[in-house]
């Protein structure tokens, strides 16, 4: 189900819209536009509750509930379904194309038709041109967005095109320089630190147009945030520059300059491991490995003690879900070593193991996966039917194993449990 027909469902979940959404369409289709208010009497307290939750105001009170179209679009915009256009709503949920008067929709489509192709002819030669193109042919992502600023304030969305072009050019005419804040991007292109803020139009448009322009790599299972990290950061972006980090042992680094990162190189020589932020990252050229292999640990306590048993190896810590610090460190030592993963055996620790062979493919290797060592070191932790369920994305012949055990047997093993098996011993 799409995030339209997502939000088309709430409202039919609320039967007091179906009434709303009935006078906001005569409504339109009398003025060729959203616009205006509806009136609603003889409400029930639950219809009136049903309103209260989504737009946010209290009509328990309320003999008559007046609610402008204005204020259910920007309810519409501040909630989880940002993005959506009233008109797209109104069409999925009454499932047929919204009808105004013929004379005043014609009128309002070459209007918008004219204000399009404008845009289009004055950013020629742009990443933003090829973009909107796409964007208003196909009627797809950012389509609805789009839509829904022009309708709002055209000349507010006018300054907004131009704003993020201007960031676009900028982003790609450096690209391969040092990294920036995005803070200090913004203010500088802006004069506004906070305008591409997450949640903005300003982000959101400026993530639709980086993710057109950046070839569709094969990534690995991400949350939105880290995806957003990802685009920004290799349009030149730091937007989690400290926080955003991964733990390494064994590792040497070498700066765009082709000078030894001193710092790394430190914690290499005392065989300590190291913290790498995304600000760190961002100075690296190049990372090499102590020896060949390079092995992926899920847990952090398990990378201390597996470095602690190999001090000859090099060792990254996943820690759960891969963040974009970990997949860049990762990026970087693909060519020339060969990984050795190692996680969790429960329906999470699966999923990460099949998002990374996928993203690595040959070069990675899942290491110590098999029935016999999921047999041996069950946990007493029973997976409930929701964490089971995820089984189902598994898909990785290599793990099909250990998936069959874990729905018949219901529980998962740990990698704490497995540490005093010789497995964990050093391939180098």
């Amino acid at each position: 189900m799409g995030k339209a027909e997502e939000c088309a469902a709430y409202f039919k979940e609320r039967p007091v819209y179906r009434k709303v959404f009935q006078k906001v369409r005569t409504k339109y289709e009398s003025l060729g536009y959203m616009g205006g208010k509806v009136i609603l009497t003889n409400l029930s307290q639950e219809e009136k509750r049903q309103l209260s939750g989504f737009l946010q105001k209290d009509y328990m009170e309320n003999k008559t509930v007046s609610i402008s179209v204005k204020k259910l679009e920007k309810s519409l915009k501040e909630s989880r379904f940002s993005g959506i256009a009233l008109e797209n709503l109104l069409e999925i949920y009454f499932g047929e194309k919204l009808i105004v008067k013929k004379e005043e929709r014609e009128k309002e489509a070459e209007k918008q038709r004219r204000f399009f192709q404008n845009l289009l002819e004055a950013y020629e030669n742009t990443y933003i041109r090829k973009w909107l193109e796409k964007a208003l042919t196909e009627k797809k992502k950012g389509y609805d967005l789009l839509i829904q600023q022009y309708r709002e304030n055209p000349a507010k969305l006018q300054e907004l095109i131009k704003n993020v072009s201007c960031a676009v050019e900028k982003l790609f005419h450096d690209m391969g320089e040092s990294k920036v804040l995005l803070p200090v991007f913004a203010a500088k292109i802006t004069g506004n630190p906070h305008y591409f803020d997450v949640g903005t139009t300003a982000e959101k448009i400026l993530l639709y147009i980086l993710e057109f322009c950046f070839s569709q790599e094969k990534r690995c299972e991400m949350s939105e945030v880290e995806q957003k990290n990802q685009i920004l950061y290799k349009a030149g972006i730091l937007k989690d520059d400290l926080s955003n980090d991964v733990l390494v042992f064994g590792m040497r680094g070498w700066k765009y300059d082709g000078t030894v990162h001193e710092g790394i190189e430190g914690f290499f020589h005392t065989g300590e491991p190291v913290r790498l932020t995304l600000r760190t990252l961002g100075k690296i050229k190049n990372m090499e490995a102590a020896g060949k292999n390079v092995y992926l640990l899920e847990n952090p306590a398990v990378f201390s003690v597996f470095t602690e048993r190999n001090p000859d190896c090099s060792a990254v810590c996943v820690n759960g879900q891969p963040r974009l610090s970990v997949l860049l460190l990762l990026d970087m030592l693909k060519e020339c070593h060969c990984f050795y993963y190692n996680g969790d055996f429960d329906p999470e620790g699966l999923l990460i193991a099949q998002s990374l062979k996928e993203r690595y493919g040959e070069k990675l290797i899942l290491w110590n996966y098999s029935r016999e060592l999921y047999e041996k070191y069950l946990s007493d932790i029973i997976l409930n039917e929701k964490r089971l369920k995820k089984l189902e994305k598994v898909s990785l012949p290599e793990l099909q194993e250990i998936k069959a055990c874990m729905m018949e047997i219901k529980k998962a093993v740990y990698q704490e449990k497995m540490l005093e098996n010789a497995v964990f011993l050093c391939r180098n």
